[in-house]
């Protein structure tokens, strides 16, 4: 019995994966989350290609995409996407679900910063680069996440003094079903940071620790890290940073 549906599985999923072959690239582009966009495209549903991708109409990148038909045993249509951009790329196995979330598996990234907010003179300046074994976005937002993400030659708004390097670290253990826990720690800085982030599913988010200026930080850090309030006995303050997006 269990040999006969492992055989009756494999060919549905071999129906299913010729099937696939045989559409057009624009059925794929026409089940996109709503807040995805692509142009110029070319290709099958089983493997093509798009100039350029939008999310809420910020470009992205070219996209390419071919479909791994072993998620099909599993009930998935399941895709290697990458997006390639002058400056950086994202590159993993993507599947669109019925009710319009957007699901991800080992992916890999680095992009600027700025990628969802180009030329926004008050937004953070620097690099995000990850891996992240699964993620789940629901209208753009984050729901579920496992993975690493590091945030490489911070610069604040408004400023051009660089604060470094962190690593944000999200194992999924702490989560619940309304909010998302991440930890926060320096890599490179002139900051000592030990902090835990929130990201709620109202899109608001939390970030509450304790910094410290290393020996040797610029004047200009140590003066903006008093504002935080007094020290406690081993230098370190107090931080509480909230806000929704």
């Amino acid at each position: 019995m269990r040999q006969r549906t492992v055989i009756i599985g494999v060919g549905v999923a071999a129906f299913l994966a010729v099937a696939v072959a045989t559409l057009p690239a624009s059925l794929v582009v026409d089940h996109l989350p709503p807040d995805l966009r692509a142009e110029g495209v070319s290709g099958s549903a089983w493997s093509g290609a798009a100039d350029s991708i939008r999310l809420r109409g910020v470009p992205l990148g070219a996209l390419t995409w071919s479909l791994e038909p072993g998620r099909l045993l599993v009930g998935e249509l399941s895709f290697h996407v990458e997006v390639t951009r002058s400056d950086g790329f994202l590159r993993g196995s993507l599947a669109a679900t019925a009710g319009g979330a957007l699901a991800g598996r080992d992916l890999t990234l680095e992009l600027p910063l700025t990628t969802l907010h180009p030329g926004d003179p008050g937004d953070w300046q620097g690099r995000v680069a990850g891996a992240i074994e699964s993620a789940r976005l629901e209208r753009g937002w984050p729901v579920a996440l496992v993975g690493r993400v590091q945030l490489l030659g911070l610069v604040p708004p408004g400023s051009r003094l660089g604060i470094g390097d962190y690593e944000l670290d999200f194992d999924g253990h702490d989560d619940t079903p309304t909010q998302l826990l991440g930890r926060v720690r320096d890599l490179k800085a002139p900051l000592l940071v030990r902090a835990q982030l929130l990201i709620r599913r109202d899109r608001s988010y939390a970030l509450t620790g304790e910094v410290q200026t290393r020996p040797g930080a610029p004047p200009e850090l140590s003066q903006a890290v008093a504002f935080l309030g007094a020290p406690d006995a081993a230098g370190r303050r107090t931080v509480e940073i909230g806000g929704t997006f």
